[in-house]
C-alpha cells in the first residue's frame, strides 16, 4: 500500500483533468482535509478503492461519483458531509464520525460495515444501507449501545480536537440509549418506504428495547444527575415517575409481545398463565375429587384453567373466590389473543 500525504493528494487533484478522476487507489492516505469547517467543498470523481483512510476529514463536503469499494476509513471526520452516487461496497469504516450526514440516492453500503460508526442525526434520503451493514458487522449494534466504545469514541474525538467538551462526556453517556433509539426509529422509517417491512420491524424493536433502557429508574437519576451538573436549565423528560411507569409499561410489552413483533411471546405468554392457574387450582383444590390420583387432579385442574382462559367453562362455581380468579384469567386469556392477533398482523406484513 503506497502511502500518501497531504501535499501529494494536493498535487493529484491539482494535474486531474476537466473528466479524469483523482486516482487514490491502494493508497494510504493519513490527516487530509479533503472537507472545509465551514464552507462546503465538491468532492467529485474520486477513486478511492482499496484505500486506507486514517483521521481524514470530509467535513461539509459534497461527495459525487466517489469509489470507496473495499476501502478503510478509520476515525474518519463526516459530519455534515452530503453523499451520493458514492460506493461503500464492501467497505469498512471504524470510528467514523457521521452526525448530521446525509446518505442520498445511490449512495451505497451493500456488504460494507458501518457497526462502529457514530449515525447520530443522520439522514437516511435513498441510501442502499442494508440491515446487515449495522447488525453483522465487527460490532453488532449501534455505537451508542455499547458503553466502552461510545466513550472511547468521544475520547478519540477530543484527542482530534473534533468532540465536545471533555467534561460533557457523562452526559453523552447517560443520554447514549434514547440516541440510539433515535437511530433506529430512523433507520425504521427508512427502511419501511423502501417495502423492507422485515428490516423496518427489527429497527423498531430495537428503538423499542433501548427507549426501554433509556426510561429505566437507575438510567433516568443517572441521567438527570448529569443534567444538573452540565444543563440545569434543561432538563430531559421523562423524570423518575413517568420514566419508571414508561419502563413498567415497555419491559412488560417486551416480555410478553417483543413489542408487537413476536407472536411466539404472546403464545408462550398464554401457556405459562394457564400452567401457572393451573397449578394454583390444583393446589387449592377445585379440580378432581380428594381421592383422585395426582396425575387425574392435574389433569382436570389443567382443563379448568384452559377452560377459563377462553371464557369456556362448564363446571358450576360457587366461590367467590374462584369467581374472580376465573374472571381475571378471561380477561387476561381475551387481552393476550387480541394481542396475538395484532402481532400476526405484523408478522405477515412483515413477510
Amino acid at each position: 500500500m503506497t502511502p500518501v500525504n497531504a501535499a501529494e493528494v494536493a498535487e493529484r487533484i491539482a494535474k486531474r483533468g476537466p473528466a479524469e478522476w483523482v486516482d487514490l487507489a491502494g493508497c494510504e492516505i493519513s490527516d487530509v482535509d479533503f472537507g472545509h469547517a465551514h464552507n462546503a467543498t465538491a468532492l467529485e470523481r474520486f477513486d478511492l478503492r482499496g484505500a486506507t483512510l486514517i483521521r481524514c476529514a470530509f467535513t461539509n463536503g459534497y461527495l459525487r461519483d466517489v469509489k470507496c469499494q473495499e476501502a478503510q476509513l478509520i476515525d474518519c471526520d463526516l459530519r455534515y458531509a452530503d453523499i451520493e452516487r458514492t460506493s461503500f461496497k464492501r467497505a469498512r469504516l471504524t470510528g467514523c464520525d457521521l452526525y448530521r450526514a446525509r446518505l442520498g440516492p445511490s449512495c451505497i453500503f451493500e456488504a460494507a460495515d458501518i457497526s462502529d460508526c457514530s449515525l447520530n442525526l443522520a439522514r437516511f434520503d435513498g441510501v442502499v444501507l442494508p440491515r446487515s451493514a449495522i447488525a453483522d458487522g465487527q460490532r453488532p449494534g449501534l455505537l451508542q449501545e455499547r458503553k466502552a466504545d461510545f466513550q472511547k469514541f468521544h475520547q478519540r474525538l477530543t484527542a482530534l480536537g473534533r468532540g465536545d467538551d471533555p467534561a460533557r462526556t457523562p452526559l453523552h453517556l447517560s443520554r447514549r440509549h434514547r440516541e440510539s433509539a433515535d437511530i433506529y426509529r430512523a433507520l425504521s422509517a427508512h427502511w419501511a418506504s423502501n417495502g423492507a417491512t422485515r428490516d423496518a420491524g427489527w429497527a423498531y424493536y430495537q428503538a423499542r428495547r433501548l427507549e426501554t433502557q433509556a426510561q429505566r429508574p437507575d438510567n433516568v437519576l443517572h441521567r438527570r444527575r448529569c443534567e444538573r451538573a452540565q444543563e440545569p436549565s434543561e432538563l430531559t423528560s421523562p423524570g423518575i415517575v413517568l420514566g419508571t411507569m414508561r419502563w413498567f409499561n415497555g419491559a412488560l410489552a417486551g416480555l410478553v409481545a417483543g413489542y408487537g413483533e413476536s407472536p411466539l411471546r404472546v403464545v408462550a405468554t398464554t401457556l405459562a398463565m394457564v400452567v401457572v392457574f393451573a397449578v394454583a387450582y390444583l393446589a387449592l383444590g377445585v379440580a378432581g375429587g380428594p381421592t383422585d390420583p395426582l396425575w387425574l387432579r392435574a389433569t382436570d385442574a389443567l382443563l379448568f384453567s384452559t377452560q377459563a382462559m377462553t371464557a369456556s367453562l362448564d363446571a358450576d362455581v360457587t366461590q367467590r373466590w374462584l369467581r374472580w380468579a376465573a374472571t381475571l384469567q378471561t380477561t387476561a386469556g381475551i387481552t393476550l389473543l387480541g394481542l396475538l392477533g395484532f402481532c400476526l398482523g405484523n408478522r405477515l406484513r412483515n413477510a
